[in-house]
């Protein structure tokens, strides 16, 4: 537990000087004779010294005196106290935030390993092509929308709903804009019956009605008459969408072997699960 690189991971679950923390990063400590301080056994690399000294020089207009140089070693000794002292006290195993962050910098550490490793134009039009239907647009759907005002009675909605389920066309009450019986993408349909009952109908199946939706002035019911799907674009119309995807991916992919591998070198024992109730 008490493996100096821990120690640098815990403080930034524990936000003991984020700032200075952040611009040195997570480096990974070597027990050398050259460190620039020993605290309770534990070294603080001259590495991670000239870290911090060197963005405490890029973030102030001031030259780095010798002065300033020990006040940041001070500093990162007092890290390192209030850090072990944080692991004694179990924080890393007890508290959820501390946890949470700690996960997330040993991740960090797992994404670092794949770093640089930039795919080629070839592997990103392999990937495009493999998984055109991730980047192609939301299908287009047409649907049957009727109108109701707000005084209408429950029966009257609901003996229309019945009719919508069977197929058949119901007359409601009039509307401003004329419905469009054409498939439309989601985004159209919001600009005609609002984002709310767009985003309903998205979600419905072929044949499938909406319960009343409260609209302004009534309730609207949504039938959906057929999805048409959407062409895949063109891999140079979203290339930097599939490179984005292609990293987090990848970056997945480290993040689960990394796991994986600290599975295969743990001895794990897990009890009986309890029944659901």
């Amino acid at each position: 537990m008490k493996r100096p690189e821990l120690y640098y991971l815990i403080a930034g679950a524990l936000g003991l000087v984020a700032a200075l923390f952040g611009a040195i990063g997570a480096p990974r400590i070597e027990r050398t004779a050259g460190a620039a301080a020993i605290v309770n056994g534990a070294p603080i690399p001259r590495e991670a010294l000239a870290r911090a000294v060197l963005a405490l020089a890029n973030d102030s207009r001031n030259p780095v005196t010798p002065e300033r140089e020990a006040a940041v070693l001070e500093r990162l000794i007092e890290e390192e106290l209030l850090v072990q002292r944080g692991i004694e006290l179990g924080l890393a195993e007890t508290d959820f935030a501390a946890r949470r962050a700690l996960v997330q910098s040993v991740l960090s550490l797992a994404l670092a390993e794949r770093a640089g490793a930039e795919p080629s134009e070839a592997e990103l039009r392999r990937f495009y092509q493999g998984n055109a239907g991730f980047f192609a647009p939301a299908p287009r759907f047409a649907a049957t929308i009727v109108f109701f005002r707000a005084d209408a009675s429950a029966q009257r909605i609901e003996a229309a709903r019945s009719a919508l389920a069977q197929g058949n066309d119901v007359r409601g009450d009039p509307v401003a804009i004329p419905m469009p019986r054409a498939a439309l993408a989601q985004a159209e349909w919001a600009r005609l019956i609002g984002p709310e009952a767009a985003a309903v109908a998205a979600r419905l199946a072929p044949g499938e009605v909406s319960g009343p939706i409260a609209v302004t002035g009534g309730v609207f019911l949504v039938r959906i008459d057929g999805f048409a799907a959407a062409p895949a674009p063109r891999f140079e119309a979203v290339a930097e969408q599939v490179r984005a995807e292609y990293g987090r991916r990848a970056d997945d992919a480290a993040a689960r072997a990394y796991i994986e591998r600290l599975k295969r070198a743990a001895r794990i024992e897990r009890g009986a699960l309890e029944p659901a109730q």
